[in-house]
């Protein structure tokens, strides 16, 4: 075992080797699209660099979890344990995914300004942050460079108006969330003394929580409800969903929603696990609300970028059930989730650039009838991602659904996993229809699906994906084994936590 001294410079630049090389190369891509920045030859290299960058910081991460690094002593800033590698290799796998997906995409939109890769590279290394925050003021520095990258990226089509507007809502709410979760970290540290999660846990258990506290943490759950689009601070997502370029649309949906799930778990489990009394009711109504909302919604939308839109809402509240156990059980169904809805939505956005043009905003059920006869690969990979959306047997998505259910049964808890299971069953409202208009309707025209198609690289993502998705669903064996190891080594603070 490695054990780092994160009381020195060495240490933590060990500690944030991952984040430290993606930042560096981060600046290094930036360079590089100053210098060379006019033709799609250069936003190629651009993005074969990023790409490398997020390799290199994938090999930065292994080391550590190889290696199992963990810290000499508490408190510390930054967490050193599975938990954390697992939460930062979903974000690279999330935006190694999208720079695949972007290489041909924003050459075919005309999208060639230079700064669009160094921001994805920026956005991850903001993730990473706060996947990985110890402490509420590194758990905040994370959120604010994840949220400003994505900010600027979401408007990144300065021809659109919609991608204009969609810039422009992400940017007022989420500077009005950031509000809220700024003044729930000072009243957390009026109490407390510290922002340290494990020293708050500690300072709070055994007592009954201060008022303060309480408050704080209800600021903590609004800012946090927000990152995660879960009802009723989810009005943002589908007009920023809708406007962005696809691409990002898709980051936005697994990587972003992986981050702040992270951050959410670890605050909640080591800071306030005494207070599970008090934030097990209000995540059980953020939950219900999220998966009937987003269900619901969802069934009216004709767009297939809002259907999956509201979609994320819906699956923002099934992980929150998992949430809601306060166990590592509940913790490693979270994990396991986000990596299954990972997998699916980016490949689900990534096959939406193939059916649209000028940010496929108005691609509907209609436009996608008989695609399954000109386009058989594009309309297999599209069925088995909406399957594992609905939590189809034998792909992955079944599997996360089963976790996120058997962890929450455990506790005793039976309303939360029905209202899963039935609000899933409305989602084949609008899950099914996809698949039936690819195989079961007639093209409006016969060369109406000619100019369907994806470049190799979002080809390659999407494909390894799909394979992803079904192998996982075939064999979950390991990954179970993986999302549990990964979720028991969270710091047990407070109150012990129950489940194993």
């Amino acid at each position: 075992m490695n054990r780092i001294d994160l009381g020195s410079p060495l240490g933590v630049a060990m500690a944030l080797l991952p984040e430290i090389l993606l930042s560096t190369w981060a600046l290094i891509v930036l360079l590089v699209v100053s210098w060379r920045h006019e033709t799609a030859q250069d936003s190629r290299l651009a993005g074969w660099l990023s790409l490398a960058g997020l390799l290199v910081s994938g090999a930065g991460l292994a080391a550590l979890w190889v290696t199992g690094a963990t810290p000499e002593g508490l408190p510390q800033m930054v967490a050193l344990d599975p938990f954390r590698y697992g939460a930062s290799a979903l974000a690279l796998l999330a935006a190694a995914g999208t720079v695949l997906i972007s290489l041909g995409y924003l050459e075919r939109e005309g999208l060639l300004a230079p700064e669009y890769y160094p921001l994805v590279l920026l956005a991850t290394a903001g993730m990473m942050f706060l996947a990985g925050a110890e402490d509420l003021i590194v758990l905040f520095l994370g959120l604010e460079v994840m949220s400003v990258a994505v900010y600027v990226l979401a408007g990144y089509n300065r021809a659109d108006p919609f991608s204009s507007e969609a810039a422009l809502k992400y940017f007022l709410i989420g500077a009005f969330a950031s509000g809220f979760l700024l003044y729930g970290i000072a009243l957390v540290y009026g109490t407390t003394g510290t922002t340290n999660l494990s020293i708050i846990g500690a300072q709070l258990s055994g007592r009954p929580i201060p008022l303060m506290a309480a408050l704080g943490l209800g600021l903590l759950l609004i800012g946090m409800g927000f990152k995660i689009s879960a009802v009723p601070f989810h009005m943002w997502a589908p007009d920023v969903y809708d406007g962005s370029p696809t691409p990002i649309s898709g980051l936005m949906a697994t990587g972003v929603k992986a981050a702040a799930f992270a951050a959410l778990v670890r605050v909640l489990l080591e800071a306030f696990p005494s207070a599970i009394g008090l934030w097990q009711p209000i995540v059980a109504g953020l939950a219900i609300a999220s998966m009937a909302a987003g269900n619901l919604v969802a069934l009216a939308q004709q767009s297939l970028k809002r259907m999956l839109a509201y979609s994320s809402i819906a699956h923002a509240g099934y992980m929150l059930v998992a949430v809601w156990t306060g166990t590592h059980a509940g913790a490693g169904a979270v994990l396991l989730y986000l990596l299954a809805y990972g997998l699916t939505t980016l490949a689900s956005f990534g096959l939406l650039t193939a059916l649209g043009r000028g940010g496929e905003r108005e691609v509907t059920y209609d436009d996608i009838a008989g695609l399954a006869s000109p386009r058989p690969a594009i309309a297999f990979g599209l069925s088995v991602c909406m399957l594992s959306l609905l939590g189809f047997p034998f792909t992955v998505g079944f599997i996360g659904k089963w976790y996120i259910i058997s962890a929450t049964v455990a506790e005793g808890q039976m309303i939360l996993p029905v209202i899963l299971v039935v609000t899933s069953v409305l989602s084949a409202g609008y899950y099914l229809p996809v698949i039936m208009a690819m195989y079961m309707r007639p093209a409006p025209g016969p060369d109406h699906h000619a100019a369907v198609g994806l470049s190799p690289t979002a080809a390659a993502a999407i494909a390894l994906s799909v394979a992803a998705v079904l192998l996982f669903g075939l064999w979950p064996g390991g990954l179970l084994d993986l999302a549990g190891t990964s979720a028991r080594t969270l710091t047990q603070t407070g109150l012990p936590l129950a489940g194993p």
